[in-house]
């Protein structure tokens, strides 16, 4: 069964590269210390800075899909 990866960084601290620091503490612990085989993460399209920190982190692109209204992207990573 996959983890979902979620992150929120206070606005003040955008672009310091906070969330993609946290986010890859959250991936590693998934995958060493939790043994997960799977990470997946969504976002909603226009907010392109939660994408790079995704696909700066591996993830890849899956589907998108229209989720509440909100037109949305999925990505995963699988344990190598």
């Amino acid at each position: 069964m996959p983890i979902r990866l979620l992150y929120g960084i206070d606005e003040a601290h955008w672009g310091r590269g906070y969330a993609a620091e946290a986010a890859r503490a959250i991936v590693d612990y998934g995958f060493v210390q939790l043994g997960c085989e799977q990470i997946v993460a969504s976002t909603d399209v226009p907010n392109l800075a939660s994408i790079r920190v995704m696909e700066k982190l591996g993830l890849t692109f899956q589907r998108r899909a229209l989720v509440e209204g909100k037109d949305t992207v999925f990505y995963e990573l699988t344990r190598n």
